[in-house]
């Protein structure tokens, strides 16, 4: 079993699927591979994969299908929930992380949806300094 990486992509990044050239929201570090059954020299095998919106949940559910063990990089889900006490943190199944309060007394409150650790922290962040609308 391996361990995939998943972290935030570089800006301008694009999906690495093929045909797709959406805005990538998620890289996949991916470890040298030491599978040899196949007799296919891996040793070429791209070390990164980018993925959008549309590619990575599947990307994810076959990469835990075959075992490969997915690592969220940019932080951890308990110590964004620690640190942000006053919000609502969950992930759903499909592996989208939510942020849920109510900001500055407003009866309306605010969700805010994300990939990664990294990048809901940073918009949570945003949303107490007033910069999401």
């Amino acid at each position: 079993m391996s361990t995939y990486q998943a972290t935030e992509p570089p800006n301008g990044a694009t999906c690495s699927t093929p045909g797709c050239g959406s805005t990538a929201k998620v890289r996949l570090l991916i470890p040298p591979s030491r599978f040899t059954a196949d007799g296919q020299d891996h040793d070429q095998d791209p070390p990164t994969f980018d993925l959008c919106e549309l590619h990575w949940p599947a990307m994810r559910d076959a990469s835990a299908h075959n075992g490969h063990h997915i690592v969220d990089a940019t932080g951890d889900l308990r110590a964004l929930m620690t640190d942000y006490p006053g919000w609502s943190i969950f992930a759903s199944d499909g592996g989208r992380l939510y942020a849920s309060t109510r900001l500055n007394g407003s009866r309306q409150g605010v969700t805010l949806d994300a990939y990664l650790v990294g990048q809901l922290r940073a918009q949570i962040t945003a949303a107490q300094v007033g910069r999401v609308s």
